[in-house]
């Protein structure tokens, strides 16, 4: 049993449950398989997040019955939590304090017509995006687009989706944008939103529903919030690739409201606000488009595509909070994101994260945002990550490979420091 992370033994089937309903977990990673030992169940009550557990799955037909029963002992804490802030909400005099308004959907402020433009970046991944862009159809929030950005296309098959969706939903429409680059896709796609909220996601990730409809009451709970980002959790554990990035990465394992400004939400860290990861990530973000646009945007030299292959969000959160900004985060705003499955394609995203990092924190230098001497204490954290990797390897079973993993993402550190700093100076002596 367990409240989160993943746990060493095979394949693990992922569902979801609402305590609220009297109704099947559903299927989130396909149909069980002979080799779906365990079950990773996304536990709800009333459309919001409150945990996880593991369980057995078989019997399939006691799994519901098993599942709520491992629930409400094994969350009994934020189960209690959650019910306690729906009676605070239900019995307030005036508007509920922002923790109430934004964790349970049925407390959400009333819908006041404000649009969203979703904005999904994608580069030669046709049939990823095509599911991704089927679960967007399934969302009934409005008004709302959907704008995909094609970056720098190898072929026709993206248009070609888009198309053929877009016959039938007039919402979605197509946009290329010739160069590479996950920050010049998104930069595109918010220059063409018709909306000031302008949501982000990615092509391998599906989202919830309910996604739009958190998001908006995000911003309209906090008039000062430039950011909101959401959950995104594991949609399949089958490989020990994505048992790995599940364990190395904390996407979704944060299950409760916070906001973070420099006045007065601040994280306990003595790196604070420069800690990478607490604020979210791109593939599950949505941006009041006036105040990034004043901010400059993504930069181009970030992101994957892009010179220095990742760290665009990073970045963007950092300049949101040291511009006096606030970002929310908000776990009903549920995304699910699939992992990389095989080596290749792991070790090459590992790389490129550890490859953004660095970029981001050579900026950081570069720009004198980060005194050195935070640097430094940042280096007293790799006790912590390295406990991290250590963990990754055990759940994952990789054993040797995730530790070459761990000593690639650390050399794409340094290489996407020297990366950014090369890059920086040629830009400015143009």
């Amino acid at each position: 049993m367990s409240a989160g992370g993943c746990i060493a033994g095979g394949s693990i089937w992922v569902g979801a449950m609402d305590l609220g309903e009297d109704a099947p977990v559903a299927a989130v990673s396909g149909e069980p398989r002979a080799d779906h030992l365990q079950a990773r169940v996304l536990v709800r009550i009333h459309g919001a997040p409150i945990g996880y557990v593991s369980v057995p799955l078989r019997p399939a037909e006691t799994l519901a019955g098993r599942t709520r029963t491992i629930a409400e002992t094994a969350l009994a804490g934020p189960l209690r939590r959650h019910l306690h802030g729906d009676g605070v909400a239900a019995g307030a005099a005036g508007p509920p304090e922002w923790a109430a308004s934004v964790t349970c959907p049925r407390y959400f402020p009333a819908p006041d017509g404000t649009g969203i433009s979703v904005v999904v970046c994608t580069r030669d991944r046709a049939a990823l995006l095509r599911e991704c862009l089927r679960a967007l159809q399934r969302v009934t929030y409005a008004p709302l687009e959907i704008v995909v950005v094609d970056s720098a296309p190898s072929g026709d098959a993206t248009r070609q989706i888009v198309a053929e969706l877009s016959r039938d939903d007039a919402r979605i429409r197509y946009a290329c944008e010739p160069s590479p680059g996950a920050s010049r896709a998104r930069n595109h796609g918010l220059a063409l939103a018709k909306f000031d909220l302008v949501a982000f996601t990615d092509d391998d990730v599906v989202v919830d529903p309910g996604w739009p409809a958190a998001l908006a009451a995000g911003f309209a709970a906090d008039p000062e919030a430039v950011c909101v980002t959401g959950l995104v959790a594991s949609r399949s554990l089958d490989t020990g690739e994505e048992r790995y990035f599940d364990s190395r990465y904390s996407w979704g394992e944060v299950l409760e409201p916070r906001r973070y400004d420099l006045a007065v939400h601040r994280d306990g860290s003595r790196l604070y606000p420069f800690i990478a990861g607490i604020f979210g990530t791109a593939a599950n973000l949505a941006v009041r488009r006036g105040a990034v646009g004043r901010l400059g945007g993504f930069d181009p030299l970030l992101g994957v595509g892009a010179l220095c292959r990742g760290g665009e969000d990073l970045d963007l959160f950092l300049r949101v909070i040291l511009a006096g900004g606030r970002i929310c985060y908000l776990p009903s705003a549920l995304a699910w994101h699939r992992h990389r499955a095989d080596s290749a394609a792991l070790a090459k995203q590992i790389y490129a994260y550890g490859y953004g990092l660095g970029a981001y924190l050579a900026k950081r230098l570069m720009r004198g945002e980060m005194p050195a001497g935070m640097l430094v204490r940042g280096l007293g954290r790799s006790a912590v990550i390295a406990g991290r990797m250590r963990h990754a390897s055990h759940v994952s079973e990789l054993g040797t490979r995730g530790r070459r993993l761990a000593v690639s993402e650390a050399w794409g550190v340094l290489a996407g420091a020297r990366c950014y700093y090369r890059a920086a100076r040629q830009t400015r002596g143009q």
